[in-house]
């Protein structure tokens, strides 16, 4: 007899028909990918199941992750396969009719807006950016403070405040240095991008033609992957990565398993 969990893992793979796989943590870990990755990956497309990668890291360029994760996977991925704040961003400011920003944003981020059609602009910018800054410098904070203050609005990429890294460490990511801007200003964000707000859910229904119901969530982030699953009345599979269990968390997921090779080893004979 199948434990529950893998009948229920299993039935959601048969049921579902586009995938939202989180990034690091889930998938790979900084620059090092997961052994079953590839399986994994290779075993979505055998199965016929559309899926994106969905990750809060825009301290690159989307070029730039893609040409890693390509690196990684052994996979060619479809632009469009890769959902970052950086695109969320980008169509929101579109949508807006806004072309100059200043911000709290790494060099790679900066370059990419500019080669969208954006202008850099430190001294009268329409919005600022706050987002995963590796590049970060304390002029940089000072004059995108000075600018909010200003009465600029500003807009922040994701809520992450620290990034997986390497040999099971984090480091600090834009939800920690969005709190030392709010601090400084005395008011929050306009706007706030990624995971798990309901805007990325809506900006994938919309240019991806994807309906809820269609969906399934995996990820190893309670307060974002599992999160996001739970306010947007979607299925979801909890990647514990050896953290507890039985963590308190008002988010539930569909699903759990302990490791992206136990999910591996669930679904690898679907047919």
């Amino acid at each position: 007899m199948q434990e529950p969990n893998k009948e229920k893992i299993i039935k959601l793979f048969h049921e579902k028909k586009f995938f939202l796989l989180d990034g690091d943590g889930t998938l790979y870990l900084w620059n090092n990918v997961f052994s079953s990755s590839y399986n994994f990956l290779n075993k979505l497309k055998t199965l016929n199941k559309n899926s994106i990668i969905l990750s809060n890291n825009d301290s690159e360029s989307k070029d730039k992750r893609i040409k890693f994760l390509d690196g990684i996977f052994k996979i060619k991925l479809k632009k469009d396969q890769l959902l970052l704040p950086n695109d969320l961003v980008e169509s929101f400011l579109i949508k807006k009719g806004i072309k100059r920003f200043d911000g709290v944003i790494s060099n790679d981020f900066l370059r990419e807006l500019l080669s969208k059609g954006f202008i850099f602009d430190k001294e009268n910018p329409e919005i600022v950016i706050v987002g995963f800054d590796v590049n970060l410098t304390y002029q940089k904070i000072k004059r995108n403070i000075n600018h909010i203050n200003n009465g600029k609005k500003f807009i922040l990429t994701h809520t992450d405040p620290l990034c997986p890294y390497k040999g099971g460490k984090e480091i600090p990511d834009a939800g920690l240095i969005i709190n030392l801007i709010i601090q400084a200003v005395k008011r929050e964000p306009d706007f706030t991008f990624g995971k798990p707000f309901k805007s990325t859910i809506e900006y994938i229904i919309k240019n991806y033609k994807v309906r809820r119901k269609d969906m399934l969530i995996i990820g190893d982030r309670i307060n974002t992957d599992i999160r996001m699953a739970n306010e947007n009345k979607i299925d979801s599979i909890w990647i514990t990565n050896s953290q507890n269990k039985e963590i308190r968390s008002k988010y539930n997921p569909t699903a759990t398993v302990d490791s992206l090779n136990s999910l591996y080893d669930y679904i690898k004979f679907i047919v």
